[in-house]
């Protein structure tokens, strides 16, 4: 994917005259006003979510057991999918704010299902364990990044940097609630690690993925980390296998000889998805 925009908004024309330095520290100020609203809003009603299901989920596992535990994940399905629409509004003004087209978030039912499927997983696979709310969190803005970038082959660099903060907030979170310094530290580990491979792959490849995306790599590792090594390694690998079998087949089936830019973003977040989900390696028996 091309590099997002740097984080600029427009700022009307003052009614008063002033004076350039004035004028420049108003407008200044009206930015940073604007993209704070812009950012924090959906952080914050993505992570109440997160923990108010967590809390549910917690619950529904220690009352009713494994019966419990679908029923809490159907739940948490309709709800992700529920939120991933009703916070398209403000993904629309952070993607306005930094020039990014905003039409993308006014198509909400790819992300809305996608958020539903993944919120649904993660509930299966974790029950009540506290790091669910850092992998609802992350899931709902990482599907939302991935289909920006889908559409307009950028995403904000704010989203990223709001989805990081988010995920390692809870990420510690889950730490402190479970009692599990080891599965942390190995979770930033990870980050770092998949972040460093990320980045030399996009230096040798001379731009693949973009740097956005090497950004963004890093909470998505983290995420493979706090499950285990193998899951890291089968992470660092699929996005590349899944971007290498569609190119393949748009390029045969499809019958074309250039393929044109798209973005990593949404094969670096289903790789890291498949990889929590599944056995770490099993798909290479298929290769």
């Amino acid at each position: 994917m091309t590099e997002p925009t740097s984080e600029l908004a427009g700022s009307g024309p003052s009614e008063e005259p002033q004076s350039p330095a004035v004028g420049a520290e108003d407008a200044a100020g009206q930015r940073s006003d604007h993209l704070s609203a812009t950012m924090y809003a959906p952080a914050g009603i993505v992570v109440v979510a997160s923990v108010v299901v967590w809390f549910a989920v917690r619950w529904l596992d220690v009352e009713y057991g494994t019966t419990g535990l679908w029923w809490a994940a159907s739940a948490c399905a309709a709800g992700g999918a529920a939120l991933s629409a009703a916070i398209a509004p403000m993904m629309a003004r952070l993607c306005k704010a930094v020039d990014i087209p905003s039409e993308a978030t006014g198509r909400r039912i790819v992300p809305a299902a996608t958020t539903a499927g993944l919120w649904f997983g993660a509930a299966l696979l974790t029950g009540g364990d506290a790091i669910l709310t850092a992998w609802l969190a992350l899931s709902l803005l990482c599907v939302w990044a991935a289909w920006i970038d889908h559409l307009t082959l950028r995403f904000p660099l704010t989203l990223i940097r709001l989805t990081t903060a988010v995920g390692l907030m809870l990420g510690a979170f889950a730490v402190a609630v479970d009692q599990d310094p080891a599965a942390g530290g190995r979770a930033l580990l990870a980050g770092m690690l998949v972040f460093a491979f990320n980045l030399a792959f996009a230096i040798v490849t001379r731009g693949y993925p973009g740097l956005a995306d090497v950004r963004l790599s890093f909470i998505l590792g983290a995420a493979l980390g706090w499950v285990g090594w193998m899951n890291v390694l089968s992470g660092m690998l699929l996005p590349n296998v899944l971007a290498l079998v569609v190119m393949l087949w748009v390029k045969l089936i499809g019958r074309r000889k250039d393929l044109g830019e798209f973005g990593f973003a949404p094969f670096l977040v289903f790789g890291t998805a498949l990889a929590i989900a599944v056995p770490p390696m099993w798909w290479i028996v298929w290769i």
